[in-house]
């Protein structure tokens, strides 16, 4: 008969339709993994590029600086907080991007002997400033985040 569509042809274009499916979920999946790879991966270039320059603000000594932007754009809802911790001499960075978290922690070759932190946001700027500031009363130099 004329007009009629066979089961066989049916059941084939339903084989073709869930394949269409499972290559259009396989590449979004892949496309999120891919995005929160790249994510991780600044951020610990970040993280190893602001532990290397607190060093460098420690080791040169009060009055030096340096400015640090991250390398990415924040949007409404992300943020990126930055870390000095003095009871473990390490950089740590806490952010939220795109709804997820990450936390990336480098440690420090020099000591540490004041805690910094500093929050960046969207409407806030996402730049801030390693300084090295000489402290009369201990002697030493502190390093700390500011804006």
């Amino acid at each position: 008969m004329r007009g009629q569509i066979s089961l066989d042809f049916l059941f084939a274009v339903t084989l073709m339709a869930l394949l269409t499916l499972n290559l259009v979920y396989i590449g979004t999946s892949q496309r999120t993994g891919a995005e929160a790879f790249d994510v991780t991966t600044k951020l610990k270039v970040f993280s190893i590029d602001v532990r290397d320059s607190v060093t460098k603000v420690y080791s040169i000594g009060s009055g030096f600086e340096v400015k640090k932007e991250i390398p990415f754009e924040l949007k409404n809802g992300d943020y990126v907080i930055v870390r000095l911790n003095n009871a473990t001499d390490s950089v740590q960075i806490a952010a939220q991007i795109g709804g997820k978290e990450y936390y990336v922690e480098q440690k420090l070759q020099v000591p540490l002997y004041k805690e910094s932190v500093i929050l960046l946001q969207a409407g806030s700027g996402t730049s801030f400033w390693i300084r090295g500031i000489y402290n009369e009363t201990e002697g030493r130099v502190d390093v700390v985040l500011s804006p």
